[in-house]
């Protein structure tokens, strides 16, 4: 087990966009080398329980892992095939009961699995969705699962369901404590939206709100896999499993390719980002209030971060956090605050060392304000080492 590596950050300097912000530490608490005890290219985020263990996953080879409260890694179970699953590349999520609930793009189906693991490290395979062209089943469950009412689990699958997309446009569904699959939306492609990504959020309501990646009608430079001409919409799916769509990208300042894991705050207001649009194709950083009104919040510069490709945290305060996979002094990504006056300050810049590089999940925040991210991988040795999990203390 290594020890931890500490980074001091250096912000960037004179540039306008950037605020300053007070000295942060940025600490590499595990670098994954890729070896068959360990795994390797985590692009999911890390979440941390009350006992402030952290949980997570690497694609190849698949693990879940835990980083215990005196940080030390250990793999609970790999996931490299058969009927467990194999590429976990979405983020976890954990019931009261310490159980762990996450998604794999493949399986005995061919097409993904929705698995459990239990604080033991036993995992059962919840559902395994079947592959093929020419049926119109679900696939490829993407960035993780909501845990809902009376043990059912809520996510989104992003292609299958064939309608007007070559390979399928995607659904919304519901596994119930049964094993049974239901849907709760099934994709056009058109006005709609197309390939869906999770997890989604819900409200006090039992409404579900979330994004698909592709569709809305509108032609797109960045269209999502070539196979829609649409840059993307946000959605909400009531309790009657009605959608409807709250905002529709359009490939220029108002974003494109909209990112899964949006942020429903207290008074009802949407927050997420886009990977692409915004002027400089960087990306963006957007709010839909409650009452349904569109605003970006921020357009990025390449100093800033190219490409944000997480969910994003808030605090308290109204601060919302991020990741960009790209930009920053290195072009190897970077960690960003948002003020809510619109603000944006880089807290770490990566530059491909002991640090990482090319972070492709969101972060999580704990109750003291640290933050909580992987990197898919570092140029220690060579460009596809293994990445880390990374924390910054404010």
């Amino acid at each position: 087990m290594r020890k931890p590596t500490v980074i001091a950050i250096v912000m960037l300097a004179w540039v306008a966009t950037l605020s300053p912000v007070r000295a942060q530490t940025f600490t590499v608490l595990h670098q994954f080398d890729g070896q068959l005890d360990d795994g390797a290219f985590p692009e999911g985020s890390v979440i941390r329980d009350t006992a402030g263990n952290l949980y997570g996953t690497t694609t190849n080879p698949g693990t879940v892992f835990k980083i215990n409260k005196e940080r030390q890694e250990s793999v609970l179970v790999f996931l490299n095939g058969g009927s467990s699953g194999i590429f976990p590349t979405g983020s976890l999520t954990q019931d009261a009961a310490g159980n762990l609930y996450g998604v794999a793009e493949g399986g005995s189906g061919g097409a993904g699995v929705v698995y459990k693991l239990t604080p033991k490290g036993e995992e059962t395979v919840l559902f395994a969705f079947q592959g093929g062209l020419d049926n119109t089943n679900p696939k490829l469950p993407a960035g993780g699962v909501l845990l809902g009412k009376n043990g059912s689990i809520v996510g989104a699958a992003q292609f299958g369901n064939k309608l007007k997309c070559e390979i399928g446009c995607g659904s919304v569904f519901r596994l119930d404590a049964t094993g049974t699959m239901h849907f709760l939306h099934k994709f056009t492609g058109g006005a709609d939206g197309g390939n869906p990504i999770g997890p989604l959020v819900q409200d006090a309501s039992g409404n579900l709100y979330g994004v698909a990646q592709s569709g809305g009608e509108r032609s797109c430079p960045d269209a999502f896999l070539d196979q829609l001409t649409g840059c993307g919409v946000v959605f909400k799916i009531d309790r009657r499993h009605l959608l409807t769509v709250l905002h529709t990208f359009t490939g220029a300042m108002d974003g494109a390719i909209p990112q899964g894991g949006l942020v429903l705050d207290a008074a009802g207001n949407l927050f997420g980002t886009t990977l692409k649009g915004g002027g400089s194709d960087m990306g963006t950083i957007y709010k839909i209030a409650n009452d349904d009104t569109y605003t970006v919040l921020h357009r990025f510069t390449q100093a800033e971060g190219q490409n944000p490709n997480g969910g994003l945290v808030s605090d308290p305060d109204g601060n919302l956090y991020g990741t960009a996979q790209l930009g920053g002094d290195q072009v190897l990504g970077t960690v960003f605050k948002l003020n809510p006056n619109g603000s944006l300050s880089v807290l770490h810049s990566f530059q491909g060392l002991e640090d990482g590089a090319v972070p492709f999940a969101g972060l999580s925040r704990d109750q003291d304000g640290h933050l909580y991210g992987t990197t898919a991988k570092n140029f220690l040795i060579q460009i596809v080492q293994g990445g880390c999990v990374f924390e910054i203390t404010p």
